[in-house]
């Protein structure tokens, strides 16, 4: 097996040895001809996304880990922390693989102890360690011993949940590069409180006319202005924060996604939530700081809203002349190196029961968070099909790069049989990807172009200016969608 090795010293394991490749339709063929036709007999098998969550790829070594700790808000204690690319959510999967003998000595040693450890986030650059960071649970682990008589291992792997969000305890005033924590050291650490608000209108509100509370219904909305106008508040700033209103937005906008089913509790939501939408680095250590639940929620419907909102052509800064016809905003996911457009937020779906997004770890340890698409565009594969270490068992990985840079941004899957579904998809790297929000304009029009000024940090942690065009075309189809303008949010 070889390795791909990534400007910034990340090691991708790519191009497996075999005699397979993929040809233009996604479907993998041998040098010798066509595949058995045997398969397309089989009935159509749906792939069990369940899999995917079990992170099967690592093994069956490990070994579930006993005993669990319980911590409260404001608890203060010394852990081994290590540097993550990004910001890791309460409840996430981590599963880690350790090939350095000293990480895995001290890791081995907290397990031991009480099994915890922390991943510290990178700040908006991503060169920087911000403070905040994660408690993280072992509940699976595997060893591998090192020379005959050494007592320490030479590599553990094993399967870890987050749990708590916590900053160091001491601060530090300058920052701290990522590469001081490249290696496991211990950190003095505190849990940070996960508050929940009351109800805005609970105290205001008159407890004989609790019967006739419906949520979502009219009866509902005119007694809350009712107990709203005893108040030095109008109704509207009640329902900012009101949860039933923003687990609603909430349940709308997955339910598209088939997710139906969403946690009940005002913190589980808000941290399932922020793993399962597509965000920047910026707005994702946003939400990771807040304390408030309500509050997180309230940013995430916000992000929700600016992908969603309609806008007509005045909103481009020039009126046209054209028959009327209004523009609207997508979610992209551009490659980081160069904005290139990727893929879109339509084609998002779950290849795994944990959602949307995944933590996967390859062979030389480097943890991607993975987001799988049905489709990307502007990509090129480089290298062979391999299923060795696959994430998903019954798919062959290849890697993919994008079309303009030749910059790394995750890898496409295909199914070894027939009968699979889904045939192909692509697991696209949240940290090789960045979101963008771009305005698409419907009907015919006069040639406009626009330019929008979005920062772009390089790998080097630097950030520029970049100017991109957009082009809005005549076209003699009214209903016809014009080529985008790329926009920033």
């Amino acid at each position: 097996m070889t390795l791909v090795m990534r400007p910034d010293g990340d090691g991708v394991a790519g191009g497996g040895v075999g005699d397979r490749r993929a040809d233009g339709t996604g479907n993998i063929q041998g040098d010798g001809g066509a595949r058995d036709n045997s398969d397309t007999d089989e009935e159509e098998e749906h792939f069990d996304i369940s899999l995917a969550a079990s992170h099967s790829y690592m093994g069956g070594s490990l070994q579930p880990v006993s005993g669990r700790s319980v911590l409260e808000a404001g608890w203060e204690g010394r852990v081994p922390v290590l540097a993550h690319h990004g910001a890791v959510f309460p409840g996430e999967t981590v599963p880690m693989l350790l090939n350095n003998a000293h990480d895995a000595s001290m890791l081995t040693q907290a397990i031991n102890h009480d099994k915890l450890f922390g991943l510290l986030c990178p700040d908006e650059s991503g060169a920087m360690v911000s403070g905040y960071g994660v408690l993280c649970e072992v509940f699976e682990a595997g060893m591998t011993g090192g020379a005959p008589g050494d007592e320490e291992p030479a590599s553990l792997t094993f399967k870890a949940r987050a749990n708590h969000r916590f900053r160091f305890v001491d601060m530090p005033e300058a920052g701290l590069p990522m590469h001081v924590y490249a290696r496991v050291r211990p950190a003095d650490v505190v849990v940070l409180p996960e508050e929940v608000s009351a109800a805005p209108l609970q105290r205001a509100r008159l407890a004989s006319l609790d019967p006739l509370r419906r949520a979502r219904t009219p009866m509902d909305r005119r007694l809350r202005a009712m107990d709203a106008a005893v108040t030095a508040w109008p109704l509207f700033v009640y329902d900012i924060f009101d949860y039933a209103r923003m687990r609603k937005i909430i349940q709308d906008y997955f339910k598209t996604l088939a997710f139906d089913k969403l946690p009940e509790e005002p913190v589980s939501l808000s941290f399932w939530v922020a793993r399962n939408l597509t965000l920047s680095a910026r707005d994702r250590l946003a939400l990771f700081v807040v304390d408030n639940a309500l509050l997180r929620l309230y940013m995430e419907v916000r992000d929700i809203a600016r992908v969603r909102i309609l806008r007509r052509p005045a909103a481009l800064g020039r009126r046209s002349r054209a028959r009327p016809s209004g523009c609207f905003q997508k979610s992209v996911l551009c490659c980081c190196a160069c904005a290139t457009e990727i893929a879109r937020r339509e084609h998002v779906f779950a290849m795994s029961s944990d959602g949307l997004h995944g933590n996967y770890t390859n062979l030389r340890g480097y943890m991607h968070d993975i987001v799988t698409v049905s489709r990307a565009t502007n990509t090129e594969l480089t290298g062979a099909p391999s299923a060795e270490y696959s994430w998903f068992p019954g798919y062959t990985w290849t890697i993919a790069v994008c079309a303009s840079c030749m910059a790394h941004v995750g890898w496409r899957f295909d199914a070894a049989r027939r009968s699979l579904r889904p045939q192909q998809f692509f697991g696209l790297c949240r940290n090789y990807v960045a979101p963008r929000t771009v305005v698409v304009t419907m009907g015919r029009a006069r040639t406009t172009v626009v330019r929008r000024k979005i920062k772009h940090h390089d790998k080097n942690g630097t950030t520029n200016n970049r100017s991109f065009k957009g082009f809005r075309r005549s076209n003699d189809n009214a209903a016809a969608v014009n080529r985008y303008i790329a926009v920033t949010i």
